[in-house]
């Protein structure tokens, strides 16, 4: 098992002066910090007091992102976008969030696979398990608990990247359905290919070509659309 999980890309440069993804979300996280707003307990009585009212998730996940607290926000953004689904400010700030969370997923399940081959390592050279002697020494205990442990870490990073990154690419379809258009466009494409979902990248960047007046940038978009159809082809797509 080999875990590659790109956390880069290269932007089109799109129209005047191009969007960028990456800086979006540096913007978001930039912004937690400040003095305004409810405190994260009168926002949680709030909910509680009224579990109908999208403005008290709002104040939550405004109140927990200030703090740090992401994962945290995007669940209260999650209930907030379910009770106010056309507010696509939001809907932007939580694609924006889950993207993150994706991408800070993937680092620790990389860092965390690398400390379990370290892990096997140290039993590579001693005698095989399936030797008499491996059979009769058994297995380090120090070793099975951090193998063990470590392994419980690299799955729940793994998952935690796969649902992450599956949620950032829906929220952005649910932007571009909301605000069909360039900037849309071009975030689902981004986002879609960033996470190696090659069958919306290529569909996002096809919509893209059809609002996008720059030819340079069109004859950008053209060779993505051409890199991404075999793939999407390949996987019966």
């Amino acid at each position: 098992m080999v875990l590659v999980f790109g956390v880069g890309f290269v932007f089109l440069g799109v129209g005047s002066g191009g969007l960028d993804l990456g800086s979006l979300i540096r913007d978001t996280f930039g912004a937690k910090g400040g003095g305004g707003g409810k405190s994260i307990s009168a926002a949680q009585k709030e909910v509680s007091t009224h579990p109908r009212d999208p403005k008290a998730y709002k104040d939550l996940a405004d109140a927990l992102e200030r703090k740090g607290r992401a994962d945290e926000a995007i669940s209260a953004l999650e209930q907030y976008t379910t009770l106010a689904p056309k507010d696509t400010m939001q809907l932007a700030r939580l694609g924006r969030l889950q993207y993150a969370q994706a991408d800070n997923a993937a680092v620790d399940a990389n860092a965390a696979y690398a400390e379990q081959q370290t892990a096997f390592a140290g039993s590579t050279f001693g005698p095989s398990p399936s030797s008499k002697l491996g059979q009769a020494l058994g297995q380090d205990p120090i070793t099975q608990a951090v193998s063990t442990k470590v392994s419980t870490r690299v799955q729940e990073a793994t998952t935690k990247y796969s649902t992450a990154s599956s949620k950032a690419i829906a929220t952005f379809q649910k932007l571009a359905k909301l605000q069909p258009g360039q900037d849309s466009y071009f975030n689902l494409a981004q986002a879609a290919e960033h996470f190696r979902n090659d069958k919306v990248a290529l569909a996002a960047y096809r919509s893209l070509l059809k609002v996008e007046k720059d030819p340079g940038t069109r004859a950008r978009i053209r060779a993505k659309i051409a890199s991404l159809r075999p793939a999407v082809k390949k996987g019966g797509g």
